[in-house]
C-alpha cells in the first residue's frame, strides 16, 4: 500500500514547490520546467536560502494574465537573481513582476518587453534597441563612465549594474580617520567601477551626541552638510570606542537623534552603525580578552540598529576573524588601540561591502599592500558583511 502512495506523494511534493506539473528535480536542488515551445526555466539554489532563476532556449517567454500566472511565481519571494539567456526574442506581461531583483539584463535577442514585466524596482538593463510595452525605463550598456548618471549599465564581476554616483558621509572620530578610512573607501569603489562622491566629519574622541548638537563645533559641520542639500545615498554613524558599553542609553539617544535629522533632510539616505573592535588597553582593564571585547561592542551595535531599523557595518567583526586567524597581520597603530595601514583598509573593505554590497574582492585596489595580505582582509570583509 506505502508504495502504491508514493508516486502520489512525490507529485504533491513538486507541486507546492510551485515546480509545475513538469517540474524534474535534480539532486542539486534544481528544478526545471517549460516554459514554451523551445523555451525552458530552471530554479536553482544560490547558496543563500534563495533561488537563482534562469530561462534559455530560442522563442518567447509568452504574456501571462498577471504575475500569479507565471510559473515561478510560488517561489518568486525567494528568488534573487533572473538570468535570460540568448536566444529569447520576447518577455511577455508580468513574466517577473514579483520577483524583486535589483537589475536583471535583456539579451540582445529581445527587443521587446511586456507590460508590467519586472518589479517596479528592477533596473532593466539592455545592449541595444529594446522597447518596453509600458514605456518603463531601461539602461544602455557602456563599460564606461557616462556623463550622466542612471542612464547606463556595465558589469561587476558577473553583475549587472546601473552606473550612478553614490553619496556617502562618515561621521566619526579617530577610528574612521586614522590612515583615512573614508580615502580607502573611495579608492576601493573607484577601483572596482564604481562612481562614488566620499566626504568625512571627523574628530578624534567626538561623541555621536556631539555630532548632533548643531551648537558642536563639529556638530554644526554635520548640521550644515545635512541642510545644504538632501541627496546623501548613506551615511555612516561611528561613535567613540567604548561608550556603546558605558552609556548604550546615551548612546542609542544620540544615534536616534542623528536619524532624525537625517531623515529629515534627505530625499532616500540609507544609515549604518559603525560597529568597531576590541583593543588591549580597555580589554585588558575589563578582564576579558580583545575578542569578547569586540562580541561585546557588536551586541550594543546590533540592539541600537534592531531599536532604530539601521544596518550594521561589522567592522570589529572582521577585525575579530583575522585577529585569530592571521595573527601575523598587524591591524593596530603603535598604541594597539587605532587602526594600523593594514586595520583601516580592513574597516573600508568592510563599509564597501556593506554599503555598495559588491564583494571587494571584485576591486583590484590593493593599496601599499601585497596581493596575499590585500585579498586576505577583502575576504574577511566579505564575510563580516554576509
Amino acid at each position: 500500500m506505502k508504495r502504491k502512495f508514493f508516486p502520489i506523494i512525490l507529485s504533491a511534493v513538486l507541486l507546492a514547490l510551485g515546480c509545475g506539473i513538469s517540474a524534474s528535480c535534480s539532486g542539486n536542488d534544481e528544478f526545471s520546467f517549460k516554459v514554451a515551445s523551445g523555451v525552458r526555466a530552471s530554479l536553482s539554489d544560490n547558496g543563500r536560502y534563495g533561488f537563482v532563476l534562469t530561462v534559455k532556449g530560442e522563442g518567447e517567454i509568452p504574456d501571462y494574465a498577471s504575475a500569479k500566472d507565471a510559473p515561478w511565481y510560488r517561489k518568486s519571494g525567494r528568488i534573487t537573481d533572473v538570468v535570460i539567456g540568448e536566444g529569447i526574442t520576447k518577455i511577455g506581461d508580468n513574466a517577473f513582476t514579483d520577483c524583486k531583483v535589483k537589475t536583471v539584463v535583456v539579451p540582445s535577442t529581445a527587443k521587446t518587453v511586456g507590460r508590467n514585466c519586472f518589479y517596479k524596482n528592477t533596473g532593466i538593463c539592455v545592449f541595444g534597441e529594446t522597447v518596453t510595452a509600458d514605456g518603463a525605463k531601461t539602461y544602455a550598456y557602456s563599460e564606461t563612465k557616462p556623463d550622466t548618471e542612471n542612464t547606463h549599465w556595465r558589469y561587476i564581476g558577473n553583475t549587472a549594474s546601473v552606473w550612478e554616483k553614490k553619496k556617502v558621509l562618515f561621521i566619526g572620530n579617530s577610528f574612521t580617520f586614522y590612515s583615512d578610512i573614508p580615502a580607502l573607501f573611495n579608492e576601493i569603489a573607484v577601483s572596482a567601477g564604481e562612481w562614488t562622491e566620499v566626504e568625512s566629519v571627523t574628530q578624534g574622541s567626538w561623541t555621536l551626541k556631539k555630532f548632533a548638537d548643531k551648537n558642536d563645533e563639529y556638530g554644526k559641520i554635520v548640521d550644515e552638510k545635512l541642510t545644504s542639500n538632501n541627496d546623501y545615498d548613506a551615511i555612516i554613524l561611528q561613535e567613540q570606542s567604548t561608550k556603546p558599553l558605558n552609556d548604550y542609553d546615551g548612546f542609542l539617544s544620540s544615534v536616534k537623534s542623528l536619524q532624525s535629522k537625517i531623515n529629515r533632510t534627505q530625499a532616500d539616505c540609507r544609515i549604518y552603525l559603525y560597529s568597531t573592535w576590541g583593543y588591549k588597553e580597555e580589554a585588558d582593564a575589563r578582564k576579558i580578552t580583545v575578542p569578547e571585547m569586540e562580541a561585546k561592542i557588536r551586541e550594543a551595535y546590533e540592539k541600537a540598529a534592531s531599536a532604530t531599523g539601521l544596518k550594521v557595518c561589522y567592522v570589529g567583526s572582521a577585525f575579530t576573524a583575522v585577529y585569530n586567524n592571521y595573527p601575523h597581520l598587524n591591524l593596530y597603530y603603535q598604541d594597539n588601540k587605532h587602526p594600523s595601514y593594514t586595520g583601516a583598509f580592513l574597516s573600508a573593505c568592510v563599509h564597501f561591502a556593506t554599503v555598495l554590497d559588491i564583494d571587494p574582492r571584485l576591486s583590484p585596489y590593493i593599496g601599499g599592500l601585497d596581493a596575499d595580505t590585500a585579498n586576505i582582509l577583502k575576504t574577511a570583509a566579505y564575510n563580516a558583511a554576509h
